[in-house]
């Protein structure tokens, strides 16, 4: 979405409500092709295709790979080395690790690369298996001091979830927790106050062989056992009606794992007067083995494209339940809400980005005070994404930076470290390829507070 349709311009322009709708480019923008081809061989996409094929610009021949022609810049950009979405962290020693995705060794593959405290890189460490297509890893340290890293991977004819834990003095330990019938994807990991570990994940469902449909779902570790509990549905069981996706997960004071996720609600159905007609953010608690009803975290309103995605939640130093989340409508922006104590009603709090923006992926974390972090990607319609830092205090900002580069700022993640300092690791990508890119922003951030 962020890089085809990244502000729905498309998908508006071209009427895009039916599926699957088609939109055939040539290599001047031009589109050729839109809609739904109801000729089940496709016949008025391949004249499409075939049609923009047989004309390329002169000096701009197309080249085949794996039957599909790309110009030859395209593919230039495609075999570029990509290392993508980092998750950051602060290990056992207090030192910076970040994990992420890359085809380093000719297929996507998890690794952790360590840095210095002051944030040179150390090292580089493959984490999943040599030649099985993995990717999508998250990170958290438990209360022990136990890193653990989860990713998503195709180790048989569908992607499972899978986490590794590295215990000082001994060997990283590798496990699969999901086995589908279909794939699971997108995890998500936290650590709890009593050293239990919470992986959240969508599993795919076929429907009646035509269609499928996304739920979540978790799987809890009981560090005194030292065993993985057994598999939860954590999003309502309606699989004929629904889709659920983004989880992500924290856990709270007393000790519940709160899952957040977008869920295509349509109150409707239910008769039930919720302020949700596309998808929008639920969560629900999780302990010893019991999910409770989903709560309504926030919804955008009765409009008609709205789709509310990306959620991320944290706590912050007084034990308040934070989520941030992408919003479409009525405008593209980063919208904030908050749990009011004592009840299971979240408040809105405000939204980011200005008109013009469009905003996506927030990432929220906590810090050693009352204040918690927010960061996300933004841009104007023909710019480069930026990345956008913000400290803020009772949901206000105190303190903002702006990752610039001369490409693309994608996923950033702000932490803070053991002694205070503020970081945020990141991608930058452009056509030559993507790095990740590990940056303190402590004094930026405080010239806002008074800190120093």
């Amino acid at each position: 979405m962020m890089g085809i349709d990244a502000d729905y311009a498309m998908s508006r322009a071209f009427n895009a409500r039916s599926w699957p709708t088609f939109i055939v480019v040539d290599i001047y923008g031009v589109v050729r092709f839109h809609g739904f081809d109801s000729d089940r061989k496709l016949a008025g996409v391949r004249r499409a295709v075939q049609e923009v094929l047989s004309a390329p610009p002169a000096g701009s021949k197309p080249v085949l790979e794996q039957g599909i022609a790309f110009p030859a810049e395209v593919l230039a950009c495609r075999h570029a080395r990509r290392d993508r979405s980092p998750r950051l962290v602060f290990g056992p020693s207090d030192n910076p690790q970040v994990v992420f995705y890359s085809a380093h060794e000719g297929t996507d593959a998890v690794y952790l690369r360590s840095f210095t405290k002051q944030g040179h890189v150390v090292s580089d460490e493959r984490l999943s298996p040599a030649g099985v297509e993995s990717y999508a890893a998250d990170c958290t340290t438990d209360s022990q001091g136990t890193l653990w890293a989860t990713w998503c991977a195709k180790g048989t004819r569908f992607y499972d979830i899978y986490v590794q834990s590295r215990r000082s003095g001994e060997p990283p330990r590798t496990e699969q927790l999901s086995f589908s019938d279909d794939d699971a994807m997108s995890p998500k990991i936290a650590a709890g106050p009593g050293g239990q570990v919470t992986v959240s994940y969508y599993k795919w469902a076929w429907l009646w062989g035509s269609s499928r449909d996304r739920n979540i779902f978790a799987r809890t570790y009981d560090s005194a056992r030292r065993t993985w509990g057994p598999e939860l549905e954590i999003s309502p069981h309606v699989p004929e009606v629904e889709d659920h996706t983004d989880p992500d997960v924290v856990f709270d004071r007393q000790g519940n794992a709160c899952i957040v996720w977008s869920y295509d609600y349509h109150p409707q159905l239910y008769k039930h007067p919720v302020d949700a007609d596309q998808p929008t953010i639920f969560t629900a608690r999780v302990r010893s083995g019991t999910v409770s009803a989903p709560m309504l975290v926030g919804a955008t309103g009765q409009f008609r494209d709205a789709i509310d995605l990306f959620p991320s939640a944290t706590l912050d130093a007084h034990g308040v339940l934070w989520c941030a989340w992408d919003c479409s409508e009525p405008r593209r922006c980063i919208r904030l809400s908050r749990l009011n104590d004592g009840s299971d009603a979240f408040q809105f709090v405000r939204a980011f980005g200005d008109a013009g923006w469009i905003c996506s992926t927030p990432e929220l974390s906590p810090t050693a005070s009352d204040a918690v972090l927010l960061a996300w990607s933004q841009r104007r319609a023909e710019g480069l994404w930026e990345g956008r830092v913000t400290l803020l205090k009772d949901g206000q900002p105190t303190g903002t930076v702006i990752l610039a580069e001369k490409a693309d700022v994608l996923f950033p993640l702000p932490q803070q470290s053991p002694d205070g300092s503020y970081w945020v690791a990141y991608e930058k990508s452009d056509t030559k390829g993507s790095e990740v890119v590990l940056r303190n922003v402590t004094s930026e951030l405080r010239q806002g507070t008074g800190e120093r």
